[in-house]
Order: structure tokens, then sequence, then C-alpha cells
């Protein structure tokens, strides 16, 4: 079971020591978006799969009604292939940007590696602190 707690807090660095790099970056793009796609496109999908269900029970032989559902249910059927595909495509290319050779079917997303040569940023960095170093 995943609950919303899993996903806080979406930003993982910049407090104390902890210095943003722009893996971390990476890693909160993937944050956000896993959240999204199972936290509020799931929960949606079935939601709209019963709503075509009801509508179509409902219909008491009316045929509008029963098309009605049928086209509610194709629209919800056609709309999660796309948000899987766009979840697949995003996954993938920033996985590969933060770990060369990632493949989202059997690797777990790249951690950020700390001490390495990239620069690092605060979240003051960006609203009127100093460079990254």
């Amino acid at each position: 079971m995943v609950l919303a707690q899993d996903y806080l807090p979406l930003v993982q660095c910049g407090f104390g020591q902890n210095r943003c790099t722009p893996c971390d970056l990476m890693s909160l793009a993937n944050r956000i978006i896993d959240f999204a796609f199972k936290m509020i496109i799931l929960p949606l999908v079935a939601l709209g799969i019963l709503a075509a269900g009801l509508t179509m029970l409902t219909a008491g032989g009316s045929q509008t009604q029963l098309e009605k559902g049928k086209s509610m249910l194709w629209a919800i059927i056609i709309g999660f292939f796309i948000a899987i595909s766009a979840w697949v495509i995003i996954n993938t290319i920033l996985g590969n940007i933060v770990a060369d050779g990632y493949n989202f079917l059997k690797d777990p997303f790249p951690a950020c590696r700390q001490g390495g040569a990239s620069p690092t940023y605060t979240p003051g960095d960006f609203f009127g602190g100093a460079s990254g170093t």
C-alpha cells in the first residue's frame, strides 16, 4: 500500500549540511511524477470506470445512456494508456539523465550520490543567496 507520507518531503535536500545537486532536481521531478500518477491519476481512473459502469448499469434499456457509458469507458481507457506511456517515457528519460543504462523495469530510480564533482546548491541559492560551489 502506498501512502502520501511515502512521498513527503518531496524536496529531500537543502536542509543543514545536505546540499542540493542537479541529481536532486531529477529525483524531485521523479517523486512529483510518481506522486501524481499513483495518488491522483489511478484513483481518478478507478472513479471514472465506476461512473461509466454505473451509467451502463442504470441505462434501463436506453441506447443513448448505454452508448454514453461505453464512450466514457473508452475515453478513460485511452487516457489511462496515454498517462502510462507518458510516465514510462518521463521516468526513463529522468533515470537515464541521473544514471546511464537505467531500466525502469528492473532498477529502482537511481539515488543521488553525495560528494560528487557536480556543483551543489541550497534552496537559498535560487532565492537571493550565494551561487553553487
